[in-house]
């Protein structure tokens, strides 16, 4: 899909879409890749859990943070409940995870340093976005992918029954839930 205009905040930026088939997952998030990072002059600060974006000389920021951790503090097993217009009572099973971490021998002193003090993940940044009148609350900021993708149930929310042109590309996925 060419050309799509999103509004990030105040500002519009355009951009090309891959349309992937997720299944009815609603909650599968709209990625904005390198190409709309670029396009829209993307700026991430990490260390301050923020992202800029710089177009047409005027400037709009998002703060973001380690959704993981709180993910994992929450969770313990327990369902949790996510509501939404549509599945209001829909129970939605998280799962902790263990960190392992590794051991140096005698080369530990090498490993501490007297000016920095080590720092957790950011998390990924998201924001919210609007494309086509409607919102999306977490739109997933990927410095890792290559291309814009929306899952077609929310191309077939945007644009209903409107023909998508086949594209013959390859993705390489890493296995995620969202």
């Amino acid at each position: 899909m060419k050309n799509l205009c999103v509004r990030v905040g105040t500002l519009y930026a355009p951009a090309d879409f891959v349309v992937i088939e997720t299944g009815n997952d609603e909650r599968a998030p709209i990625i904005l890749g390198r190409p709309f990072l670029n396009t829209s002059g993307a700026v991430i600060y990490a260390s301050a859990a923020k992202i800029s974006f710089y177009i047409k000389g005027r400037k709009e920021t998002f703060s973001f943070k380690n959704k993981t951790t709180q993910i994992l503090e929450q969770s313990r097993h327990e369902p949790r409940k996510r509501t939404n217009r549509r599945n209001r009572n829909k129970q939605v099973w998280t799962e902790s995870a263990k960190m392992v971490t590794a051991v140096h021998g005698g080369q530990d002193h090498q490993l501490k340093s007297p000016f920095l003090t080590k720092k957790d993940d950011p998390g990924m940044p998201s924001i919210h976005c609007s494309i086509n009148g409607y919102n999306f609350y977490k739109t997933l900021c990927d410095t890792g992918s290559g291309i814009n993708i929306m899952a077609a149930v929310t191309y077939r929310l945007l644009f209903g029954t409107m023909p998508l042109k086949p594209t013959y590309i390859q993705l390489h996925m890493a296995n995620q839930t969202f």
